[in-house]
């Protein structure tokens, strides 16, 4: 885990965490995965893995494979934006009272370059960006993307805005 200065709230991603504290890292992400996929079935679908796990950072990857290519044999531009979504979700996800409800509120990307291989996404946030999730019980953030392919080029740059509020009881 990254050190923050900032403590993390309890709510019911960190109880997840800490329920799968105790096996060994690669493991513990293997687990973080298949825990997300019975939440949110698009994840398990499209098959992206969680690489880094950190309260101000998480990275997340996807193979290049057949399904998801388009005309020129890259990755859609769409798909490749899932794992900078679920990223920033996650992210905001460890800061969010108990309860809360994390959305995406907008995404905007650019396609710079034909996607070539794999495709990698990190999202960080600072302190001062998380400070609100934890005081606040409804807001938004933004969230910048870094999406790379297998070559190391960014063919897409893109920010996300995260919302979260409370859940309704329905």
């Amino acid at each position: 885990m990254q050190n923050t200065a900032l403590e993390l709230p309890r709510n019911h991603l960190n109880g997840v965490l800490d329920r799968i504290a105790f096996l060994p890292e690669k493991w513990r992400l293997r687990a973080f995965d298949l825990f997300l996929g019975r939440l949110i079935r698009a994840y398990a679908t499209v098959g992206i893995r969680t690489e880094v796990l950190q309260p101000t950072r998480v990275e997340m990857s996807l193979r290049n494979r057949r399904k998801f290519r388009n005309h020129v044999g890259g990755i859609h531009g769409v798909v490749c934006q899932m794992p900078g979504e679920f990223a920033a979700g996650i992210l905001l996800a460890h800061w969010v009272p108990k309860g809360a409800v994390v959305v995406v509120r907008r995404m905007q990307a650019e396609l710079h370059k034909p996607i070539r291989g794999d495709i990698r996404a990190v999202a960080t946030l600072t302190e001062d960006q998380l400070r609100p999730a934890m005081e606040q019980d409804k807001g938004e953030v933004t969230v910048s993307i870094q999406l790379t392919d297998s070559s190391g080029n960014q063919p897409i740059a893109a920010d996300i805005t995260m919302a979260w509020f409370p859940k309704i009881a329905t």
